[in-house]
């Protein structure tokens, strides 16, 4: 058997995979939900409820999905140039470290730290 490297993929296998790969995680995560007992409809009909039905809980799942998928992008321009990146979680760490500290500080203080940066 040899694999050959495909010179154009088709527009149908770019749209089925992802969605194949949701399908797939809703299948193995409603057998998880069946084995623990809980009915799959509501488990999900809650699950989507929490994250999307108001208007709060939108506001905070982006707010806590924002970050990751950048943090994602990041890695995968990364892999995209050829480098190999595996500090992606403590570059996130560092950066909402600094976005705390720099926002803690007030006016000219501010222009002093980013002074401070760029010199470094």
């Amino acid at each position: 058997m040899r694999l050959e490297k495909r010179t154009q993929t088709s527009s149908l296998a770019m749209l089925m995979a992802p969605l194949g790969a949701v399908l797939f995680t809703l299948l193995v995560s409603a057998l998880l939900v069946l084995w623990a007992g809980a009915p799959v409809g509501k488990t999900y009909s809650l699950l989507f409820t929490g994250g999307f039905g108001s208007v709060f809980a939108l506001s905070e799942t982006l707010t806590r999905a924002i970050p990751l998928m950048l943090t994602g992008l990041a890695a995968a321009i990364a892999f995209k140039a050829r480098l190999f990146n595996i500090g992606a979680e403590g570059q996130l760490y560092a950066g909402a470290l600094a976005a705390v500290s720099v926002g803690g500080l007030q006016g000219a203080q501010v222009l002093m730290c980013i002074r401070r940066c760029c010199l470094c």
